[in-house]
């Protein structure tokens, strides 16, 4: 088959490839490892990619600005009138805090860097990633990095030797996906996301490129298409957000995309009229659905079948639209015209919508533009007490202490004993309250973590309490996330697959072993703090699952009211293991338990807000109205000492 005929088998490839993410992020049962359907756009865009470079070597005219300015009609014009409609539909629909952090998005994604924009943020299964708009957009950036880089290589091999070109994209191929399987363990963030662990991937197509130049294995060739199929759909049904990625598990679906590519067979399943039509809506079908999959949790729509059904179609749909009106006329008409004006009618509404971001950002998301009662409410996410944060912002801080006089009290935790800080502070408004809170640190001696300073957490710990002898008698008031690091995290779609903390070696579930480590580790460490000074204890605050803030100012943009709760049953179910664990604690030592759940539950829920206005700044975490809540808990406990 000649690699200039259009490939009906590649296209039908693409229909699979979308097909397969867009009933991944829709969360359509059986489909667990659509996530596949990237790798295999990034082993068709290496195949194509290679074949455009290759052959302009071969005829000796390939140019630079024409494979740019190609790629850039491709890609830009869809891009571009999504970012717009976003931009304008958040203007109605988006907290400030979302609209501002979608304009980041934007100028990130139509400049191409998204994939380092993310890979800072968080995972790409992490709950936190299925409120970004964007996020979708890394993969994009990806193949555009590597359609700036790969010409210049080829170009580069093809002036020492041409002939031994696959043989170098061999090598390259070898060593990438090396690099690739060593990230997936070390660092699974940037192997996902970043190009030097994902560019095995598109020479791995270009390879399939070199292989469909040789006649050799022509007998062979159906077999390499039914075995290539089978490891794609064995890929898609069975793999999981679990599955270690992108290692050795992506060598599957990648080199399954490779030999269909390879064999170059017609056949029904991949060059049928449906998925003929589907691969050729497929870039607009990727770009519109993720948005459509987002705002069923920024607008905690109510997800079932047939929610689910009229999404997808709307996909489908958008994606048509955006093909037959966006895509087309404008690769047509950019085609058409010179090289100049096409650079600048790509430049201008690059600069435009980038100059509209900055702009969002400055005025951070125009919050006047709400109606002062839903601006309120949003603006609850903000109410933080911000001496502690410009404290812990500070990098040369050697203490963080807040009021003045004696030392009243030393609060020990993590982020759940940094959010009750300011309640705290009010209660002893006479005396400093010392910080020896850090995010994300358990309070447990010689505990480590699963980051770039495996040690940094329990250092912070044992030089603090190296320092206990110098305030004799003055209490500790400690609170953590305990069932986070006991059992997993709970949030909305989150999925704790591994624990991130260890004391003597990882875990890679959360296992009896792993529990009893963990819980041991608390109770040697609460009790040896009673030792020395007197110890309060906060049971564990309401983890509510959902943004309060963010859910109950959405609703209200869209006309509803809704409030987020868990029942007092949910919150038990939950805790179990950490209420057990501090009763044990108390049954053992000299600690004094504090119950926050009289001041923040009613006999059968706990709610994310009092009279309308939320307590807490995201789903866990309590903001300044929620601390002011506990101040009859530690009147009691603290000034009754």
């Amino acid at each position: 088959m000649s690699n200039t005929k259009f490939r009906t088998d590649i296209n039908g490839l693409r229909a699979i490839a979308v097909i397969s993410v867009v009933l991944f992020h829709f969360g359509v049962t059986g489909f667990s490892g659509g996530f596949v359907g990237v790798d295999i756009f990034f082993v068709i865009s290496g195949f194509l990619m290679t074949g455009i470079v290759a052959r302009g070597i071969d005829k000796d005219n390939f140019g630079f600005i024409d494979f740019y300015l190609a790629r850039a009609r491709r890609i830009i014009p869809a891009l571009f009138f999504l970012a717009v409609v976003l931009l304008v539909v958040g203007w109605f629909y988006l907290s400030p805090n979302d609209y501002s952090r979608l304009s980041k998005e934007v100028d990130r994604s139509i400049l191409f860097l998204s994939n380092n924009y993310f890979f800072k943020k968080s995972g790409y299964f992490d709950p936190d990633s299925h409120e970004r708009l964007l996020l979708h957009t890394w993969s994009l950036s990806i193949e555009w990095q590597f359609y700036i880089l790969y010409p210049i290589l080829l170009i580069f091999l093809s002036k020492l030797t041409f002939k031994l070109i696959p043989k170098i994209i061999a090598l390259f191929f070898i060593v990438s996906f090396s690099y690739s399987v060593f990230k997936s363990y070390s660092d699974p963030n940037y192997a996902f996301y970043m190009l030097p662990s994902r560019a095995w991937e598109m020479f791995l197509g270009g390879l399939a490129y070199f292989a469909t130049k040789q006649n050799r294995y022509i007998k062979n060739k159906s077999i390499c298409y039914f075995l290539g199929f089978a490891f794609i759909v064995i890929s898609i049904f069975f793999y999981s957000p679990e599955t270690i990625w992108p290692g050795f598990p992506a060598l599957l679906p990648t080199v399954g995309t490779a030999l269909v590519i390879y064999a170059g067979k017609e056949s029904f399943f991949t060059s049928n009229y449906i998925f003929q039509k589907i691969g050729d809506w497929s870039y607009s079908i990727y770009l519109w659905h993720w948005p459509l999959a987002v705002a069923i949790l920024l607008f905690d729509i109510e997800k079932n079948a047939s929610v689910i059904f009229w999404l997808i179609s709307l996909s489908v749909f958008l994606g048509a639209i955006s093909y037959f009106y966006i895509e087309n006329p404008a690769r047509r008409f950019l085609t058409s015209n010179s090289k100049i004006f096409v650079f600048l009618l790509i430049l201008f509404p690059v600069i435009f919508i980038l100059t509209a971001a900055k702009i969002i950002r400055e005025y951070q998301g125009f919050p006047e533009r709400l109606p002062e009662d839903i601006y309120t409410v949003f603006e609850q996410a903000n109410n933080k007490y911000y001496e502690l944060e410009k404290c812990h912002d500070n990098k040369d801080k050697t203490m963080c202490a807040y009021g003045s006089g004696d030392i009243g009290a030393i609060v020990v935790g993590d982020s759940h004993a940094m959010s009750v800080m300011w309640g705290v502070v009010s209660v002893l408004n006479e005396r400093r309250v010392l910080d020896w809170t850090r995010s994300g640190c358990p309070t447990i001696l010689n505990i480590q973590t699963k980051s770039k300073d495996p040690a940094g957490c329990s250092n912070f710990l044992s030089s603090n309490f190296k320092t206990l002898p110098e305030y004799p008698g003055v209490p500790l008031l400690l609170t953590n996330r305990y069932s986070s690091y006991l059992i997993g995290f709970n949030e909305y779609l989150s999925d704790s697959k591994a624990p991130d903390i260890y004391i003597d070696k990882p875990y890679d579930n959360f296992s009896a072993a792993y529990l009893s480590e963990i819980y041991n580790g608390y109770v040697d460490t609460l009790c040896s703090l009673a030792k020395t000074n007197p110890v309060y204890i906060i049971k564990p605050s309401p983890e509510l699952k959902l943004n309060v803030p963010e859910v109950m100012g959405r609703s209200l943009l869209v006309g509803q009211e809704k409030r987020v709760s868990v029942s007092l049953a949910e919150y038990n179910e939950r805790n179990e293991i950490a209420l057990r664990l501090l009763d044990d604690v108390a049954s053992k030592c000299n600690v004094t338990l504090l119950d926050p759940i009289p001041y923040l539950c009613d006999g059968e829920r706990c709610y994310g807000d009092v009279d309308g206005l939320p307590i807490f700044f995201d789903d866990d975490h309590l903001n300044m109205r929620g601390a002011e809540l506990l101040k009859p808990l530690f009147e009691e406990g603290l000034l009754n000492k």
